[in-house]
């Protein structure tokens, strides 16, 4: 079994979800988005670290997860600069380990879902997840040795392809990224984890440990 880092690029939230329309907060929402996203990754059994590269210094304080994680700074602009800088980090670091790039907006993701992707991912050398549309990514992988091409943007997953990133199946909450206001209701309808929620006013989901 392959021992994975998860690198997830987090964009400071006063800046994020700008075609969030009607979202009285989209700070607090992206906030959420993230926090759920963050959670569902530390949860799973196939990941020994987590990655979160960001353009907000604060985060670095900020974010607390409970598994063993590395916040940084990105270098260099955009989400494809602050995933380059990412891969070279996680290069470095753990070179014995697999490496995804997981996107930070996937609130119904849960850790069952990550776990079965990963499965997947030990069996091609280079993997991709495409998002709900079909056209963006939410995730690519390499095996350890693997070099990654980041190609993140609008029609990604065909960018990653000619790259030599073979398609892998995954469950549509992994899949399901929030860019829109109905992209978050599709969310909604999927069952989003206990950040968004709270901030959406929706009932919060009870962790199985914590149920009566």
């Amino acid at each position: 079994m392959i021992d994975w880092v998860v690198i997830v690029p987090i964009k400071r939230f006063a800046d994020a979800k700008r075609r969030l329309e009607g979202v009285s907060d989209r700070a607090a929402v992206a906030e959420a988005l993230t926090r759920d996203t963050l959670e569902a990754v530390a949860s799973s059994s196939r990941v020994r670290m987590v990655l979160v590269m960001t353009d907000d210094p604060k985060l670095v304080e900020d974010l607390r997860l409970p598994v063993a994680a590395v916040v940084r700074t990105q270098r260099s602009p955009g989400l494809n600069g602050a995933i380059s800088d990412g891969l070279a980090y996680a290069g470095e670091s753990w070179p014995e380990f697999g490496v995804a790039v997981l996107q930070g907006d996937l609130p119904a993701l849960t850790a069952e879902d990550l776990d079965a992707v990963l499965e997947s991912a030990e069996e091609v050398p280079l993997g991709l997840v495409p998002d709900a549309d079909g056209r963006g990514t939410a995730m690519i992988t390499g095996k350890p040795g693997m070099p990654l091409l980041p190609a993140f943007g609008e029609g990604s997953a065909r960018r990653h392809q000619e790259l030599g990133h073979k398609p892998l199946r995954a469950s549509e909450r992994l899949r399901r990224d929030v860019d829109t206001r109905a992209d978050l209701s599709a969310a909604v309808r999927l069952g989003v984890g206990r950040h968004t929620a709270e901030v959406l006013g929706l009932p919060v989901p009870v962790a199985p440990d914590s149920a009566a």
